[in-house]
């Protein structure tokens, strides 16, 4: 039977690690830019410094210099097939300053995040993940640790899918899983996900590390031992940091940590240490209080579950979710912002449509990558101004999973609950080509983002407080090149949480036994897509320069034939589409063509006309 070390030792009373390995090193004259993992093996006396340091400070666990020594954080640096090789450096370098210490020492091998979101929220796939997570740990465990510290982990999920890495993959070596928390929040909710999730998969201490200094620290902590939870480890930074001569500075000195980590173990946390900001002189301070703290606590876990009655997540609160749910037929129609400061055109048209009985407007994300005035500014100017419900459009292109979040919490402040989640055009088409986009996410990493907002929760799965309430809407493009891939594109949008579907603007017959299967398999209703077309030239155009959009050469000849009366015309085959889609289409999205809202307010009338 293989003998778990950590707990063997915890039963002794607390363990001190070791303090900050990046921002020791940054100390120490490496620059930022560095691959912090690299320097096992360009300056392996550097790091062996660092870890005798340590261990002279009084450390009983020091961590391998391996932190970001997976394929995604290394391929940062071009190093990506050096993982094996940093980590068994890390790992040697580890147990060599170990084996002189004269003196009991345990070697863990640190394990932090991918450094990439995982799916649903990002586009790296769970499998993937899991396997980039074994191949470190597999490392280290060959390079012979004691046991595995997983750390400064911001995600549950991704936290879930390291411990399972490491129980698969090391099933004998012991495991410490530290989660981020933020420190702003009430930790209540993450501690009790973190209890009910670690618990049960064998894990020998969970906490937390990082985040803004012991005091908050204090905070989770207690949260996590009110929960139960077996042996608590908790390794805070020094305080926030501020910038000096180019380098991060943190505030919080060796006897302040010291004297704030002392509640810690009065509490009864069996594992203490430091992340950033710490060095050996927070640690030396640090292993006095150890010395006098009592054997830390072991109690049976005790989850909170939801009670019968709580307040479960409610059905958005707007008016185009109303109508939906009561079977009413909505009509929304497109608006686009202006490219310049003056947004009087976009409004005169909002009013123009509002006199035709719109009660609703779409309004535009800078489509087709064209520099456009903000979309959450616009929507907000149409609902305070004009008095249009708005359906905001909200790519993925322009903004970091940081931004996305806090332009939606914004969004919601400003009344602004439709939102319609789109991965965006890319800026080569559009008239900054050389733009980079961004693409944290994909459309469906957006929708989860919302319906996590929806849950009181971040990207992350952190609480973030009381819950939004958005009405998400999907894109669907019934004349895809692939028509299953575009379904099977669907099914992950609705599984993420959205309540209702846009399509693209439809031309083409063909296109209706799509939208009738479609309309069959999906619970949320459909907003069938409608542009009144002008010219020949225009669906010429639309076929061949506009991707997602099929315009049939019947149509484009037709139109052809009408001469002056060809914008007339296409009215009049934008409303028959939609009598041709009777119980399947739950509402009408109009998009007007060249802003011409006057077509676009007959389409309207007529659509009525003919439900009346």
């Amino acid at each position: 039977m293989v003998v778990n070390k950590l707990a063997q030792r915890l039963e002794r009373g607390p363990l001190l690690f070791d303090g900050a390995m990046g921002t020791e090193i940054y100390a120490r004259g490496v620059a930022e830019a560095e691959c912090l993992e690299a320097l096992n093996v360009s300056q392996p006396a550097l790091i062996a410094r660092i870890h005798r340091d340590y261990i002279a400070a009084g450390a009983d666990v020091i961590e391998t210099n391996t932190f970001g020594a997976n394929r995604f954080r290394l391929g940062e640096h071009y190093r990506e097939a050096e993982v094996r090789q940093l980590c068994l450096a890390g790992a040697r370098l580890a147990l060599e300053a170990r084996n002189a210490a004269g003196r009991p020492v345990l070697v863990a091998g640190s394990v932090g995040p991918l450094g990439r979101p995982i799916e649903p929220v990002g586009a790296i796939k769970r499998s993937g993940a899991e396997r980039v997570f074994s191949e470190q740990i597999a490392a280290l465990a060959e390079g012979g640790v004691d046991l595995l510290i997983l750390e400064t982990f911001t995600a549950l999920n991704e936290l879930e899918l390291a411990v399972d890495a490491a129980r698969a993959t090391a099933p004998d070596l012991p495991v410490v899983a530290l989660l981020s928390f933020d420190d702003e929040l009430n930790p209540a909710r993450a501690a009790s996900a973190l209890v009910e999730s670690l618990s049960a998969r064998g894990v020998t201490a969970l906490g937390a590390n990082c985040g803004a200094g012991p005091q908050s620290a204090l905070s989770v902590a207690r949260q996590l031992a009110s929960l139960g939870a077996q042996r608590l480890a908790i390794l805070p930074n020094a305080g926030l940091p501020h910038r000096e001569a180019g380098r991060l500075v943190y505030s919080a000195g060796p006897q302040y940590f010291a004297e704030q980590m002392a509640e810690l173990l009065e509490l009864g946390v069996s594992v203490v240490g430091g992340c950033c900001g710490t060095g050996p002189a927070h640690i030396q301070a640090l292993r006095r209080r150890v010395d006098g703290a009592a054997p830390g606590r072991t109690v049976s876990p005790r989850i909170r579950r939801a009670e019968p009655g709580e307040r479960q997540v409610e059905a958005p609160s707007t008016s185009l979710a109303a109508k939906l749910r009561a079977g009413e037929f909505p009509i929304s129609v497109e608006l686009t912002p202006p490219r310049g400061i003056d947004p009087s055109r976009m409004l005169a048209g909002a009013r123009l449509l509002q006199e035709a009985g719109v009660e609703f407007a779409n309004v535009t994300d800078s489509a087709m990558a064209r520099l456009r005035m903000g979309v959450i500014s616009c929507a907000a100017l149409v609902q305070q101004q004009v008095g249009l419900e708005t359906i905001a459009h909200f790519t993925c292109r322009d903004r970091n999973v940081m931004a996305i979040q806090s332009e939606l919490i914004g969004a919601h402040a400003l009344g602004i609950r439709n939102i319609f989640a789109l991965r965006g055009d890319p800026p080569r088409v559009g008239d900054y080509p050389k733009a980079t986009p961004v693409w944290d996410v994909n459309a469906v990493g957006l929708i989860t983002i919302l319906s996590n907002l929806n849950r009181g929760l971040d990207a992350n799965g952190t609480p973030i407080g009381e819950r939004a309430f958005f009405n998400i809407g999907a894109a669907f493009n019934p004349t895809a090149e692939d028509p299953l891939k575009e379904l099977r594109l669907l099914r992950r949008k609705l599984a993420a949480g959205a309540h209702f579907v846009l399509t693209n603007p439809v031309y083409d017959f063909a296109a209706l036994a799509l939208l009738r299967q479609v309309f069959q398999e999906v619970e949320v209703p459909l907003l069938i897509g409608a542009m009144p077309l002008r010219s020949a030239k225009q669906a010429a155009y639309l076929q061949n320069e506009v991707p997602g959009i099929v315009v049939p050469e019947t149509v484009a000849k037709r139109l052809e034939a009408a001469g002056e009366e060809a914008p007339q015309i296409g009215v009049e085959m934008a409303i028959a589409f939609f009598e041709e889609l009777a119980g399947v289409a739950a509402g009408a999205y109009v998009i007007p063509s060249g802003g011409r809202y006057d077509l676009a307010a007959q389409v309207v009338e007529g659509i009525k006309s003919h439900r009346s």
